[in-house]
C-alpha cells in the first residue's frame, strides 16, 4: 500500500503517456481542475470527484496550460487491508470497471477527500503508530465508498445520519483540533444547515460538545491518577494547564485539584 499527495502545475504530464499499476489506484481531487485520461476517453475532473482504476487499467492525470490541482492518491491491493475491508475494496474496483469516476453523492466525495487527506499526512509522519492510523483511515474511506449508493436515504434520514456521524467523529478525535469543515464533509448537509441541526439534535454547539467530551476524558484521566494536570491538559487538547483550569472551573464550579479531592462516586 502507498499514499501520496499530488500538487500538479500547469501542463503536468503534457506528453499524455498513460501508465498502469499492478494494484488498485484511488484518486480524489481536493482543489483545482485536471483531465483524467481513462479507457473510455478524456474526462474533466473537478473537486470531490473520486476515480478508481483497477489493476492493469491504463490511465493518466494531466493539466492544460491554465490548470493545476491538488489530490490524494492511494495505491492498494485487497490483500493489504484486513478482514472485510479487502473484499469491499475489490467490490469497488469491480464497480469502477463500468466507469472510473465513481457515481457517488457529493457528500461522500467530500468525506472521502477529507479522510484520505489526513491519511496521507499520517502515512508520511514519523509519529508512533502513524502507519496504523493511516491504514485505519484508508479502511474508513473504503467503507464510505462501498456504502454509497445512487439512491441515498430520504433528506430527513440523511440529516440525522450526518449529525450522528459528526458526534461519532467528535468522540473519536476529541484529542486534536477538529474543524467545522471536517464535520460538514461527513454528510449531505450544508454548513448552516449542519450547525442548526447539530444544535437542535444535541442541545449544544459543536464547540460546546467538544468541550464536554474533553472535560469528560480529563476527569477520567484524573480519576485514574496516571498523569499530572499538565499532561492531562495537553492530552485533552486544552493547550495549557491554565486554559484547562479555567474551562474546568467554568463547567464544574471548582478547580481540578478540588474536584480530585472529592470522594470517588459509588
Amino acid at each position: 500500500m502507498h499514499l501520496l499527495a499530488i500538487h500538479a502545475k500547469p501542463l503536468n504530464n503534457s506528453a499524455r503517456v498513460r501508465h498502469v499499476h499492478d494494484d488498485i489506484e484511488i484518486m480524489v481531487l481536493h482543489s483545482g481542475n485536471c483531465i483524467q485520461l481513462t479507457p473510455a476517453g478524456d474526462v474533466a475532473c473537478r473537486p470531490g470527484d473520486v476515480y478508481v482504476y483497477p489493476a492493469g487499467t491504463r490511465h493518466l492525470s494531466a493539466t492544460g496550460p491554465d490548470e493545476s490541482y491538488s489530490a490524494s492518491v492511494l495505491n492498494v491491493l485487497p490483500s493489504d487491508l484486513p478482514g472485510e475491508a479487502g473484499s469491499l475494496l475489490a467490490s469497488i474496483a469491480r464497480r469502477a470497471e463500468r466507469g472510473n469516476r465513481l457515481s457517488i453523492r457529493p457528500s461522500t466525495g467530500r468525506q472521502v477527500a477529507a479522510i484520505l487527506h489526513r491519511s496521507v499526512r499520517e502515512w508520511l509522519s514519523p509519529a508512533l503508530g502513524a502507519r496504523s492510523a493511516a491504514i485505519a483511515m484508508v479502511m474508513e474511506s473504503v467503507v464510505a465508498l462501498a456504502r454509497d449508493t445512487e439512491d441515498g436515504p430520504p433528506p430527513a434520514a440523511a440529516g440525522e445520519q450526518h449529525i450522528a456521524a459528526a458526534v461519532r467523529w467528535l468522540e473519536d478525535y476529541w484529542m486534536r483540533e477538529v474543524s467545522i469543515a471536517e464535520l460538514v464533509a461527513l454528510g449531505s448537509l450544508g454548513r448552516s444547515q449542519f450547525l442548526a441541526r447539530f444544535r437542535s439534535a444535541t442541545g449544544a454547539s459543536v464547540g460546546q460538545m467538544l468541550l464536554r467530551i474533553r472535560l469528560r476524558e480529563a476527569q477520567r484521566m484524573m480519576r485514574e491518577g496516571r498523569c499530572n494536570l499538565l499532561e492531562i491538559s495537553l492530552a485533552c487538547g486544552f493547550g495549557s494547564q491554565s486554559h484547562f483550569n479555567h474551562r474546568f472551573r467554568q463547567a464544574t464550579g471548582m478547580s481540578p485539584r478540588a474536584w480530585m479531592a472529592l470522594p470517588a462516586p459509588g
